[in-house]
């Protein structure tokens, strides 16, 4: 059975992420309305014709994808997409709440750990799923509304927190699936161990690089020493959390970062870093000092991550997202 006949999606943020799911929503006949702060963006997507989504899966298009400011938006939605950094979601509590109903589903497409579980106590009555999107998207023109959706798949995943009609997680399923989107419904433990993998791929990377100040070139000799300590600390706090990380994940991550090292583009520069150089809300809390509350938590001395934690504590916003 079908929660209703059509789902309302609300896309909250009208970046490289929010855009590339927006415009495949739209592709696929769904109702779904993008979010941005920005009257230019309107403004520009209205006289361009659309959102140009330049896209391996999807080719080269213009999408008229409903586009509205916050204050523009009337009505309530059936499934919120929040495509912001995690240091605007607080931001957008407000909007969230007013534009939800009872069994509204709400989820956030951002970068770290532990995001759904935040969200959840900031929503304490909505329902609350965890998701993960691969799908390699950046800005490619901002004055014409044009976006580059580079890997030759797009992934969506997403699993409950909580408990939630399973008729409108199927069909919030079937309408990605038919967007083309590899869509998948997972367990908890399925996306804990997902996220965890994601969050060893981001988090040394990050920690390294602002406490040293460097980028991913000069990641050599102790600092790469660094680096490996606080991948092998993750790994630890991953056996007190009992998630399983996958045999070899490690090894598998440091051949691939030796060639991510090689690049030569902006990122391999740490997106953290470059914010605290110029004074601008980083994505540090859940990309680093999730781990030290979680290490804390459970017990777990991770001496490298403290001793980071320590230089940077001025930082530490968490506390404004979980309690």
């Amino acid at each position: 059975m079908l929660f209703k006949k059509k789902l309302k999606y609300l896309i909250i943020g009208a970046g490289s992420t929010g855009a590339t799911f927006s415009c495949f929503l739209h592709a696929a006949g769904k109702d779904v309305t993008l979010i941005s702060k920005y009257e230019a963006v309107i403004k520009n997507a209205k006289e361009k014709g659309g959102i140009r989504l330049i896209s391996n899966v999807k080719g080269d298009k213009r999408y008229k994808v409903k586009i509205k400011t916050q204050n523009q938006f009337k009505g309530k939605a059936d499934v919120i997409i929040l495509c912001i950094r995690t240091p605007d979601i607080l931001y957008a509590i407000p909007f969230i709440e007013h534009v939800s109903h009872k069994k509204t589903v709400v989820t956030s497409i951002a970068n770290g750990f532990g995001i759904g579980y935040a969200l959840s106590k900031k929503l304490k009555n909505m329902q609350v799923l965890d998701s993960v999107f691969v799908g390699k998207c950046r800005w490619y023109n901002r004055e014409d509304v044009e976006y580059l959706q580079q890997r030759e798949y797009v992934e969506f995943q997403f699993a409950p927190r909580n408990t939630i009609d399973t008729s409108i997680l199927n069909q919030i399923k079937d309408d990605f699936t038919q967007t083309g989107m590899d869509t998948h419904l997972i367990t908890q433990k399925q996306f804990s161990e997902l996220a965890f993998e994601r969050l060893i791929t981001r988090s040394p990377f990050e920690a390294c690089c602002i406490y040293y100040n460097i980028n991913a070139h000069q990641i050599k000799d102790e600092k790469e020493e660094t680096f490996k300590k606080l991948c092998n600390e993750l790994l630890i706090l991953a056996k007190a959390m009992k998630i399983n990380v996958r045999e070899g994940f490690l090894e598998e991550y440091y051949s691939n970062f030796e060639k991510y090292k090689e690049r030569d583009d902006a990122n391999v520069y740490s997106s953290i870093l470059n914010d605290l150089k110029i004074g601008q809300k980083s994505e540090i809390d859940f990309l680093f000092f999730i781990v030290i509350e979680l290490a804390k938590e459970y017990k777990v001395e991770l001496p490298t991550y403290f001793m980071i934690a320590e230089k940077f504590k001025k930082y530490n916003n968490l506390d404004k997202f979980i309690l």
